[in-house]
């Protein structure tokens, strides 16, 4: 596939100027990585930055990329990203910026302040909603918390020299949420609700055998959940206690002393259920298709028995490349 071919795939804007002419000639492959929780939406981006003519300068870290992929000018947005690394090398003389999604990494006026310790209370009666449209306005993001997110009331929690996405984080645990922020947007909400990082709906995409370049699925033995053992710290009888969510083989214990009964529970819960989804895993990968995200559902049809029903994408993957566009897909059932 020539060049010609490759540049209608991808929409690449830096600093909100768009790669154009002999600059975007040079773009030798985008891969964005989009994954479900609390891992960080990543891009990379090459350059091949080998012509005399077309060179151009170095990104610097913190630069503002945009990407968008598709074909035959309708493009989908895969997000705002902030470049985290930024190397280049020779021969042949080429430019790699590796990015983060917004929000996540280092931006040109600092580090991201979602980041950045600080010390605070959130009072027991306050929504997650109201804790996370707080949060979110502290760091200049639009928040996008689901409705059953939203009305939970985590209780009294005190913040001492601790990030507000690491508060999030810790709420989202123990109630087995997602809390990202992606693209300006914080979202907040249960895994597989059908809701991009963004905010928006995901797409529930089907697919044909035919449609696919290959595809495997895994299944592992069911009992593999067993049970699980959380422990917290009694303060009053200075003891520790036990908490045990399953009644099966394995048996497993978390590592981490908890604060409360509450906490232990919920803690052992969420990992029980996360355990679980693991039984049954599908891989795919085919023509690039930007419609497929993480949180998004695939319908495979034709596949194979084992293989039909509803999959939850775990964790999207899009390259494109002067090969062309292709997408890897991991995917678990959902609850």
């Amino acid at each position: 596939m020539g060049l010609m071919d490759f540049r209608p795939l991808v929409q690449v804007t830096i600093n909100g100027v768009p790669l154009s002419g002999f600059v975007f000639s040079q773009l030798s492959s985008v891969r964005v990585s989009d994954t479900a929780g609390f891992i960080s939406d990543t891009a990379e981006i090459t350059f091949a930055n080998s012509s005399p003519l077309s060179r151009f300068a170095m990104p610097e870290p913190g630069a503002e990329v945009a990407i968008a992929l598709g074909y035959l000018g309708e493009f989908l947005q895969m997000g705002l990203y902030i470049a985290d690394e930024v190397e280049e090398s020779s021969p042949p003389r080429m430019i790699t910026a590796v990015c983060r999604a917004k929000a996540q990494g280092q931006t040109q006026s600092g580090f991201a302040p979602i980041s950045q310790q600080k010390s605070r209370s959130w009072p027991a009666g306050m929504t997650l909603k109201a804790i996370a449209t707080t949060i979110a306005g502290d760091n200049g993001l639009e928040p996008a918390v689901t409705e059953a997110a939203g009305s939970i009331v985590p209780g009294h929690i005190d913040q001492l020299d601790e990030s507000d996405l690491s508060v999030l984080t810790r709420i989202a645990v123990l109630h087995d949420l997602i809390a990202k922020p992606a693209g300006g947007v914080l979202y907040v909400g249960r895994r597989a609700e059908g809701v991009k990082a963004s905010g928006q709906p995901t797409a529930t995409v089907v697919l044909q055998e035919a449609d696919v370049t290959r595809w495997s699925m895994r299944r592992g033995l069911s009992e593999a959940t067993g049970t699980i053992i959380a422990t917290y710290r009694d303060l009053e009888q200075a003891e520790d206690v036990e908490v045990k969510v399953g009644d099966a083989e394995p048996v497993r214990r978390l590592r981490q002393r908890f604060r409360s009964e509450e906490e232990a529970r919920a803690v052992a819960t969420a990992e029980s259920r996360r355990a679980g989804r693991a039984k049954e895993t599908l891989e795919v990968e085919l023509p690039g298709n930007p419609s497929i995200a993480a949180e998004g559902r695939l319908i495979p049809i034709g596949f194979s028995a084992a293989a039909s029903g509803v999959w939850v994408v775990k964790t999207a993957t899009h390259e494109v490349s002067e090969g062309g566009y292709r997408t890897m897909a991991q995917c678990e059932r959902p609850e």
